[in-house]
Parts: C-alpha cells; structure tokens; sequence
C-alpha cells in the first residue's frame, strides 16, 4: 500500500503527545507553554484541528485565572469566548466529523458523537442572554476539557499505535522516546481516567438497554489497553500496579470494612483481564502486588485514610482481599486464569490454574498476615482441588496459631510474671518468688521467630520450671 504522507505543525507525534501531557498536567507554567506552541502552530498553519485550538482557548482561558493577572469581569469573557467558540465550532462541523470518522476515533466503535445538552445551553445564555456566572463557566469549561479528553485526546496513542504498524521500524523508533517515571504515571492516570469514564457509560447504556452485547461493553478496555502497549517505558507495568494498588484506584472511594466490592468489580474487570491476556505476565504480577500489600506494615494503608487502628477491620486489605479471592475463584476470571499462566508458568488448562495458586499460597505463607492467612483459608475452602490440599491445611493453621500468639501480645509472659501470682506465691510463703514483687517491665524490640511455631518472648520461663 502507498505510504501517504501528512503535513502537520508538530514536528513528530511525540512533540504532540507532550503537548498533550502539558495542557492537562497539573503545572500552570507547562500549561503556558503548551498554550504558546499551539498558538505557534496557529501562526505556522491557519488550519489547525478543531479540538486540538478548543483545547488550546479553554486551557489558555484557566491559566489567566490562576495567574490572577485579569479582574473578574475579563475572567468571566476570556472563558466566555473559549467555551463559546469550541460549542459553535463542534456544533457546526458534528456531522461531518461523525461521517469522515478521523484516525482518532475510538477504533471500532461505531456510536455518534455524544455531545452535553448542558454545554448547548450555556452557549445560548453567552451568546443570546446574559452572561454566566464564573462559577458557571468555570464549570462548563471543565467539562468541555473533559468532553475533549474522552473524545480526542485520549485515543492519540491507540490511533498513532495503528498508524505506527504501516511505517518502518526506523521510523517508529525515532518517533518514540523513552519517558521519564513522571511522565509515564502521569500519562498512565491519564489512561486510566478515561477508561472509568468510558466503562461508566457502556454501563449506563446496557442499564438502558442501548448496549450490543459483550462486544460494545470491551470497547473502552481495548482502547485503555491499546494506550498502556503504546507508553514507552520500561516501568510502565510497576508504576501501573502503583497506581492500580498502592493508590487504591481499584477499590471504591468510599469503601468501609463489609462494603460490597460488585460495582469495582464489573468497572475494572474488563480492562485488567484484557491487559492479562496481551501480556500474561501481568496476572501474576498483579497477585503478588495484591498478596504483598496486604501482609504490608499497617501504615501502608492508614497512610491513604482508609485503614484503622486494628488490621482487621482495615476495608483497604479486605478490598485487596476480595479482589484476589475474586481473581483467583471466580468464573468470570477462569479464562484468563488459564491463558496467562500457560505463558508465564506453563502448563495448559486446569493445572495452570493450580499452579498460579500453588504460587500464590507460597507468596502467602512468606507474608502471614491477618488478611493472607484468610485468603490462604478462602483459597483451600473454596477449591478443593488444590494440590497438596491437606499440607496447605496444617500449614495454614500452624501459621494461625503462630498469628493468634502474636495477636495475645504476650499472654505467656504475663502468666509467668503478673502481680496476681506473685501476690498469691508471697502469700505461701514461697521465698523464689520473692524477686518477682518489682511490677514486670514491658519487652521491647522484634519477638517473631522465623518458622511456623508459637513464639516465646525473651527471658519466658516454660510452664512448670517456676520451682526449679
């Protein structure tokens, strides 16, 4: 096929992928700059995209405000003409963009620009009425970014992806340039935005009965996954679990211990068993990363402003909990469970499956925690086809045995030397008690012992050896 070529304002798709992460960054003089090259871009090509100069006007539009440097009233017309001009701008060209389908459009997928009624509206009040509030524009403005984002912005990489297959492997790699770890997590959260916004609303249209079938609803975790692939780093999958785990993207913000984890489950399900399946070795990468964050110290999770002061009733862990018992047991994930550990561990079928548990109880029993331990006997209760069953089980209550002495605090010091018994030994008359009237001092310092046995504090005398 003919290789057709483009002339574009930026010098390379990775100049616009940066222009990108500027605009919708967090920084207010990267946003100045990305604003100042699209405006360049408008000096050196008249025809600029829609989209990528609405962008430009609405980003332009909030720094002024942050920067302070215009009173209210400017404020209010500089985000009035922006938010103005980009509905008049989509409104007029709607119809041929849904017709021509450009490159960035979501490949696939076949519905029709969807546009907010509200933003309509507040284009007639600017134009037609008075003038909004700023609050009300600021408002509109926001949700026109957001609008770009989800429509154009956030499928640049799965189309430059596509593109990417038709040119040489010389062109591809001079175009791609290895990112920093900022820029890939933020590029990532950016990725993951989009796919909770776009996942909402296949499931709003299946509620309604709009949906096509299972096809529709992987749409938004095929477009999400295509982003991920298309990121150039070679930490992509470590800062993505981060993301994922350690920042608790997974779990729902308003999770308490005993709340339902369904609705977590149906939104994030489709796009983590599509990335398993393009690249196996993320499934059991995602395991340990659940399994070590719940036999992490406790402030791990107390650091977010979930978890409490008892580690049982932590609704962190117990979200890690329910998303591993949920991977490892459930139906819905028995494909994909197969699949990838056939090419990351090897086997085929129903002994890949066991193998990825065989893995997962030894990560376990190297982490016993509360919460481990109870995956651990969710695991060997709830499949019985796990191999060496009976082993895991007396190694799993050993284990418990080990947690509830530990969880005592010392129950065996405390016998040996409490003020009762010496009280009642004083009272006896029993002179090698004597010493024993000082109120017992509080041990310090790391008590666990390595292997699955009940430990003894330091300096313990064992049961029977008081007279000796």
């Amino acid at each position: 096929m003919e290789t057709r070529f483009v002339a574009t304002p930026w010098r390379s798709r990775q100049e616009l992928l940066e222009v990108r992460r500027d605009l919708f960054g967090e920084d207010v003089q990267a946003k100045r700059r990305a604003v100042e090259k699209v405006f360049a871009w408008r000096n050196r090509k008249l025809e600029l995209p829609l989209l990528l100069e609405s962008t430009a006007d609405i980003v332009d539009a909030t720094v002024q405000d942050d920067m302070g440097v215009l009173d209210v009233s400017a404020v209010r017309l500089v985000y009035g003409i922006a938010v103005s001009r980009f509905i008049t701008g989509l409104a007029d060209t709607q119809t041929e963009l849904t017709r021509l389908r450009p490159s960035f459009f979501p490949p696939g997928t076949s519905k029709p620009l969807q546009f907010p009624l509200a933003l309509r509206e507040t284009r007639h009040c600017i134009v037609h009425r008075h003038m909004p509030s700023l609050a009300e524009l600021k408002r509109a403005a926001t949700q026109s970014l957001a609008w770009l984002w989800e429509w154009y912005w956030s499928h640049l990489d799965a189309a430059f992806a596509v593109d990417s297959t038709t040119t040489t492997t010389a062109t591809s790699s001079s175009s791609k340039e290895m990112l920093t770890e900022r820029e890939v997590k933020e590029r990532l959260q950016g990725v993951l935005k989009t796919y909770v916004r776009a996942r909402k609303m296949e499931i709003r249209s299946r509620g309604r009965g709009t949906g096509k079938g299972g096809e529709v609803e992987k749409k938004a975790a095929q477009a999400a996954v295509a982003s991920v692939l298309y990121v150039e780093a070679r930490s992509k999958y470590d800062i993505l679990l981060d993301l994922l785990i350690a920042e608790k993207a997974i779990l729902p913000a308003d999770k308490k211990i005993g709340s339902s984890m369904s609705g977590a489950f149906v939104i994030w399900t489709p796009f983590l068993a599509a990335l398993c399946t393009v690249a196996p070795v993320w499934l059991t990468a995602f395991l340990d990363a659940l399994v070590g964050y719940m036999g992490a110290a406790t402030s791990v999770s107390q650091a977010g402003g979930f978890g409490s002061g008892d580690v049982e009733d932590d609704p962190v862990r117990e979200g890690m909990h329910d998303w591993a018992v949920h991977v490892l047991l459930s139906k819905e994930w028995e494909g994909v469970r197969g699949q990838g550990v056939m090419a990351d561990m090897g086997g085929s079928g129903d002994d890949a499956a066991r193998t990825l548990v065989t893995h997962v109880l030894d990560q376990i029993f190297l982490t016993p925690s509360f919460w481990t331990l109870k995956l651990a006997a969710d695991i060997l209760k709830k499949d019985e086809r796990v191999v060496g069953r009976e082993a895991w089980l007396k190694i799993l209550e050993a284990a418990r045995e080990e947690e509830d002495a530990e969880m005592d605090g010392g129950e065996h010091a405390g016998h040996v030397a409490s003020v009762p018994d010496v009280e009642a030994k004083c009272e006896k008359g029993d002179e090698e008690t004597m010493a024993l009237d000082s109120p017992p001092q509080k041990l310090r310092g790391p008590q666990k012992m390595v292997g699955i046995w009940r430990p003894q504090p330091i300096g313990t005398i064992p049961p029977g050896w008081e007279h000796t």
